[in-house]
């Protein structure tokens, strides 16, 4: 099996892995502190340019002010905004004085958002006024005294503005070292029990993941990148943003992401890479004409799912490369890259399965069921070193990491193989993980969750297909006698408790749920008759 070494020099200074001091110091030291960096499209109109020291001024600015807050080193900053400007500089402003990034989902529930704010015991919450709604309704229970700022008009009773919590704040460089091993960010994803679990990243590993993923795909100060991915994802911080910045190329952060305004941009902006999920390049090529608009793109990266071979041959056609990477947030959003840059080349006749080899850093390997190495050709289950891409754990979730987490690998829960030249495929999960449009669902929660419906006697969960997003949670319900409910009452019950992408788009109710011997549901059972 071809194997990625891990590489035994790592930069000796501390400060070396702090991926915000590497930023400030690079543009300077390069000369392009006045080269663009930042292009904030709000979709109004009204696009907004930062220079490298205009990016740089505002991260210090807002690192000053947070430590004026009382906001020290490992301290938790909830962060709920979306692409903008704002949320760069929370992210930076975090890396340079020690504490911990936290961002979460707007998408979640009001419930799901107050659980990781007490869970993390945030000091600040940094939100839109577009979730003023959301953030009213996480404060007004039980939650703690929290600082709240806010970028954009709607105010939130108690708050402070984004201007005025960083007026008068000095400008200086914070100064603050961090160990390599310390937590830089906490990225929330799907736990087992229905609750988000908060994956631990390290500045060590924010920087080799970055460093992994943006020299797989040759990124420098000539590209412009724009990337789907919002920044409260793995992908948003480890894939592409920070390293495009770190070479000094420019990146553009989108409020709203639509095809037709993607498109527009990379146009209007001359972008040379683009990121999204399978989902949304095959949206992007579905707009009327979006030929014309692509011109100046050198490749686009497509991720969270399998890859078709037409999706890659509808770009590669037009002379831009494809490539699709795999990863999770506990291994850094890194771990294999499909890379092709022609059509004549080999890898393009590979299944869409095909995830490609391990990236920079990475090493990866597939084992059986008694965990002994498997072979060429042999399926089993993937799993990837933790060092030096991989997470240190779960916050608060003991019980949680010996799932994942097994001395020096990560255990994906993905079933695959690799063939004889070294090229890895995902098969299938190990569990019943559902992935929608690139967002990972666990049946149980959803279960959980309506069973919190009145009436309900047993549920189960499993997939649906969806035209669009690939997949979609599908509920079979049994209800207690005399009970009733309708499927738009389920569904929306479900969007209110857990997200609206969490909703499952059809529910089944039977008379009786099947069952095993033990008197248990028989989800096998289950999956035969429903899942589709």
């Amino acid at each position: 099996m071809a194997k990625k070494v891990i590489s035994s020099t790592y930069p000796a200074s501390d400060t070396v892995f702090n991926v915000a001091n590497v930023i400030a110091k690079n543009a300077t030291l390069s000369g392009l502190s006045n080269k663009v960096a930042v292009i904030e499209v709000s979709g109004k109109g009204k696009d907004r340019k930062y220079t490298y020291a205009q990016l740089n001024l505002r991260v210090n600015r807002l690192a000053d002010a947070l430590r004026r807050a009382g906001v020290r080193k490992g301290a938790r900053v909830f962060v709920l905004l979306p692409n903008r400007v704002e949320i760069l500089d929370a992210l930076l402003a975090c890396l340079k004085i020690g504490a911990i990034y936290t961002p979460a989902n707007f998408r979640l529930s009001a419930e799901e958002i107050r659980f990781m704010i007490k869970d993390m015991d945030a000091k600040i919450l940094l939100y839109d006024s577009e979730y003023a709604a959301m953030v009213s309704e996480v404060v007004s229970k039980d939650i703690y005294p929290l600082t709240l700022v806010e970028g954009g008009g709607a105010k939130v009773k108690g708050s402070t503005s984004y201007d005025a919590f960083v007026k008068g704040a000095s400008t200086r460089e914070p100064g603050i070292k961090s160990k390599p091993g310390e937590i830089a960010v906490i990225i929330f994803t799907a736990g087992t029990t229905g609750r988000p679990k908060g994956v631990k990243l390290s500045h060590k590993c924010m920087f080799f993941a970055n460093l992994a993923n943006g020299t797989s795909v040759a990124l420098n100060r000539d590209d412009v990148y724009l990337g789907a991915p919002p920044m409260f994802h793995a992908g948003g911080v480890t894939c592409f943003n920070l390293y495009t910045l770190m070479v000094n190329g420019a990146i553009i952060m989108l409020n709203n992401w639509t095809a037709q305004s993607s498109l527009e941009i990379i146009k209007k902006y001359k972008v040379t890479f683009f990121f999204g999920i399978a989902t949304q390049l095959k949206m992007t090529i579905q707009v009327p004409g979006w030929e014309k608009y692509v011109k100046s793109l050198r490749m686009v990266n497509g991720g969270g799912e399998p890859q078709p071979a037409e999706l890659k041959q509808a770009f590669m056609k037009r002379g831009i490369s494809y490539v699709s990477g795999y990863g999770l947030s506990e291994t850094g959003a890194t771990g294999l890259n499909w890379y092709a840059k022609t059509m004549d080349d080999p890898t393009l006749s590979r299944a869409s399965e095909c995830i490609g080899k391990p990236t920079t850093f990475v090493e990866v390997k597939v084992i059986d069921a008694e965990e002994r190495e498997a072979k060429a050709e042999e399926t089993g289950q993937i799993i990837i070193r933790r060092e030096p891409t991989g997470a240190s754990g779960y916050w608060h979730r003991p019980e949680e990491e010996p799932r994942k987490f097994r001395g020096d690998w990560i255990y994906t829960g993905d079933l695959g193989k690799y063939d004889e030249d070294g090229f890895f495929y995902v098969l299938g999960r190990v569990d019943d993980m559902i992935i929608s449009g690139g967002e990972n669902i666990y049946p149980s929660e959803v279960e959980r969750a309506i069973f919190g419906y009145p009436g309900v006697a047993d549920v189960a969960v499993v997939k649906a297909k969806h035209p669009q997003w690939g997949q979609t949670p599908k509920a079979v319900i049994q209800m207690k006698p005399g009970a009733k409910a309708g499927e738009a009452e389920i569904i929306d019950h479900v969007g209110r408790v857990l997200g609206a992408f969490k909703k499952p788009r059809k529910v089944v109710f039977v008379a009786d749920m099947p069952r095993a011997a033990t008197g248990k549901v028989d989800k096998k059972k289950i999956k035969e008759l429903y899942e589709e």
